[in-house]
């Protein structure tokens, strides 16, 4: 289905360099998730989950891709699904697989579910970065055309014969880069268990429905916007609620988690307004991706003065 991704022969067998790239991000990932577990005495529990990890994300985030790409839906057939080489995965599929894996290593291990997504988060974020970066050997995670002669000139454009196009990969391997070391000194800072998972689930979820609009891939689209991109919009949405409820149940003011309620669904209409915006105007890409910006910012600062308000 891809013939422009890049493979090589390898002892009578054809292997893919966005396969290695996976490949190095799950080992880097395990290795974050160990290290950490050794330090907070949940290295039973760690094993299990990196064990358990593996199949259940590659099994989510092949059904995710199977049944909710357009592009594959000609192919769609029971043989097609299993046949791992036709190419197509989901990344919210994998991460999805990775935490149910942690969930059912906790319960196994009789320790708190919440302690173990602690330190599965940073651990994804680890395994993200060269899972990013090997899309450049692919022909997905770019955006549409650029019009803007500066981007398109910088080392951010890939450039075809005819069209350039922003590496929208190398921007969330740097993403997930910076998510890396925020959710690791987030990790020394708060004490509430769950919190570092919940705002990985915020920061990631919030900057990746920015990423999954600059991608113009065909990827898991439909229509004007993507399958991973609604995800990401209903997680950021998801953590939203969650700290404001728990703001609510607390003594104190409760402006701010009732503005936080009231502004989320404006916030997804506004979300919709820009993309269709995106689209189909005639307005310039750089405005309506600074107004995406300042939009995609109400939820982060919410959320941050919420986390700030529990005192972590």
């Amino acid at each position: 289905m891809y013939p422009d991704t890049l493979a090589f022969p390898f002892l009578g067998t054809e292997i893919y360099a966005y396969g290695l790239c996976l490949l190095a991000g799950t080992f880097l990932g395990l290795g974050i998730l160990y290290r950490l577990s050794r330090k907070r005495n949940l290295m039973p529990a760690a094993a299990l989950t990196g064990f358990l990890a593996l199949p259940l994300g590659l099994i989510l985030a092949r059904l995710l891709f199977v049944f909710g790409d357009p592009i594959f839906r000609p192919y769609l057939s029971f043989a097609n699904i299993f046949n791992l080489r036709t190419g197509g995965f989901a990344m919210y599929g994998a991460l999805a697989g990775a935490v149910l894996g942690a969930l059912f290593s906790a319960r196994a291990n009789r320790v708190k579910a919440a302690r173990v997504l602690d330190i599965l988060a940073p651990a994804l974020m680890a395994f993200l970065i060269p899972a990013r970066l090997g899309e450049g050997f692919t022909v997905l995670g770019i955006s549409r055309p650029l019009t803007t002669p500066w981007i398109a000139g910088s080392f951010l454009a890939r450039r075809e014969p005819f069209e350039a196009y922003l590496r929208t990969y190398a921007l969330e391997a740097f993403v997930a880069l910076v998510l890396l070391i925020i959710l690791l000194f987030a990790l020394k800072r708060y004490r509430r268990p769950g919190n570092v998972f919940l705002m990985g689930c915020l920061l990631y979820s919030i900057t990746q429905t920015l990423m999954e609009s600059l991608r113009f891939d065909g990827h898991l689209r439909l229509s004007f916007v993507g399958i991973q991109q609604v995800l990401s919009a209903v997680l950021f949405s998801a953590a939203l609620i969650v700290l404001a409820v728990r703001a609510l149940k607390k003594p104190g003011g409760k402006a701010l988690p009732v503005l936080s309620l009231i502004l989320l669904p404006l916030i997804i209409a506004g979300a919709i307004a820009v993309e269709f915006m995106i689209d189909r105007s005639p307005i310039g890409k750089l405005p309506a991706y600074g107004l995406y910006l300042l939009l995609l910012a109400i939820p982060l600062g919410l959320g941050m003065l919420l986390f700030r308000r529990e005192g972590a």
